[in-house]
Parts: structure tokens; C-alpha cells; sequence
């Protein structure tokens, strides 16, 4: 599996729903809004094989939290899409989000 062509599919992915998305091409976050956990640490490990997803945890203002344990690992093309999934329901459904 090439850790690459993951990591393309995730970010295109984030730009196309908005998300920020800083970093490098083997460990990077994309994000909305921090405060209300849309954000995600992204780190593809060539080691294991496989590409870790990690959730904000906030704190009592958007730069207080910190990233915590890996929830997702993605380990083909379809847990790539499945994640890519969750990044957009979370970006739709988010609380704080622009009224319609």
C-alpha cells in the first residue's frame, strides 16, 4: 500500500471541505474548529504500515487541548474513504456551523 496515495486522497479531501490543513506530507493536521474537536492529526508511519488518525481533545479555549490517542488507523484505500467520510459529516454537522 502506498502511504502516499492515502495521504493525497486525505487532503484533497480536508481543502475540498474547508478544513486548514498544516504540516508535512508524513505527519500533518487538518482542521476546522479546534474548540469543538474537528480536527485531526494525520500521520502516515511507514514502520507500521499503516496511516494513524488522532482526535482533538479541547480544552477550555481552542489552544488548550492537545491531540490524544490514535482512533483510526487506515490501512487501505477504503479506510482512507471511510475517514474521509467522517471529515466530511464532521465539517456538515459540526456545532458552530454557519446557518443555512
Amino acid at each position: 500500500m502506498n502511504l502516499q496515495n492515502l495521504v493525497k486522497l486525505i487532503k484533497n479531501v480536508a481543502d475540498e471541505q474547508n478544513y486548514s490543513v498544516t504540516g508535512g506530507d508524513v505527519k500533518f493536521q487538518v482542521f476546522i474548529d479546534k474548540y469543538n474537536a474537528v480536527a485531526f492529526e494525520v500521520w502516515a508511519n511507514s514502520s507500521s504500515g499503516y496511516v494513524q488518525v488522532h482526535q482533538w481533545e479541547g480544552g477550555e479555549s481552542e489552544d488548550s487541548g492537545k491531540y490524544g490517542r490514535g482512533v483510526y488507523s487506515l490501512r487501505n484505500y477504503s479506510d482512507a474513504v471511510q475517514f474521509c467520510n467522517i471529515m466530511i459529516a464532521s465539517a456538515a454537522l459540526r456545532a458552530r456551523r454557519p446557518s443555512a
